[in-house]
C-alpha cells in the first residue's frame, strides 16, 4: 500500500481577539498554576506534526502567554509571530495575516487554530492532517461539532483567496456551506470546542481542565 504524500501544513493560530466579553486579555489568564489559556492549544500545536506555526496577536501584546516551549521553537525559526496591525476590525483581518505569512512559507495547507480553545488535543490535530494527506482532492478538512464545522481546521489553496477576502468578525465556517468547496467533517466531542468568552465560561474550563490534569 502506498502511503500519502505528506503535504507542507502551517498552523495559523489566531490570538488576536479584542477580549471584548472578558474585559481583560484571554491569552494571559492563568487556567491552573503556572498555565495560560493562550498556551494550552499553542504547546500542542507546535508538539504536532506541522511544519511551522505562525501566531497571530495584535500590536501590543506582551506576548506574557507564551509557554517556554513556544519561545525555545520561536528562537529556532518553527514558531514566528505576525502582528495583525487592524485586528480590531474581526478575527477576518487576523485570519487573512495568517494566510499571507503561511504562502510565504510555501504552505500546502493552512490548519487554523484559535487561542481560546483549551481542550483540543493532539490526536485531534493529527486526524485532521492524516485526512488531509489521504486525499489531495480536499478543499479543506474541519473539525466537526454535531455536523457543524469548527476549528481546528485546515483550508487547503483553493479556499485561500476567498477566506482572505472576508470581513469583520466572519471566519471561513461561511465558506463551507458554498458548493464550490469539497471537504468533510472529523466529528470530536463537544467539550473539545469549548471557547472562553465570558468570566463564567472561564470559571467552568478552570474546573475541567483541573479534573483533566490533576495536579
Amino acid at each position: 500500500m502506498v502511503s500519502a504524500r505528506k503535504r507542507k501544513v502551517v498552523g495559523v493560530y489566531l490570538a488576536a481577539g479584542s477580549s471584548r466579553r472578558m474585559g481583560t486579555a484571554k491569552t494571559s489568564l492563568e487556567i491552573a498554576d503556572g498555565v495560560r489559556l493562550g498556551g494550552i492549544a499553542l504547546q500542542q500545536a507546535l508538539q504536532s506534526d506541522l511544519y511551522s506555526v505562525i501566531i497571530v496577536v495584535r500590536e501590543g501584546d506582551t506576548l506574557d502567554w507564551l509557554p517556554i516551549f513556544a519561545q525555545e521553537q520561536i528562537m529556532l525559526g518553527r514558531c514566528v509571530i505576525a502582528v495583525c496591525h487592524d485586528a480590531e476590525y474581526g478575527m477576518a483581518h487576523s485570519l487573512r495575516t495568517g494566510i499571507r505569512e503561511a504562502k510565504e512559507q510555501g504552505a500546502e495547507g493552512i490548519m487554523v487554530l484559535l487561542a481560546d480553545q483549551p481542550f483540543i488535543d493532539g490526536p485531534m490535530l493529527c486526524g485532521l492532517m492524516q485526512a488531509f494527506n489521504e486525499d489531495a482532492g480536499d478543499d479543506y478538512i474541519a473539525s466537526g461539532d454535531q455536523g457543524m464545522p469548527k476549528p481546528p481546521l485546515i483550508m487547503g489553496p483553493g479556499m485561500w483567496p476567498a477566506a482572505a477576502s472576508l470581513e469583520g468578525d466572519a471566519g471561513a465556517r461561511s465558506l463551507f456551506r458554498s458548493p464550490l468547496y469539497r471537504g468533510r467533517m472529523i466529528e470530536e466531542k463537544q467539550l473539545k470546542f469549548m471557547d472562553i468568552d465570558t468570566a463564567e465560561r472561564f470559571e467552568e474550563a478552570k474546573k475541567i481542565y483541573s479534573n483533566i490534569n490533576p495536579c
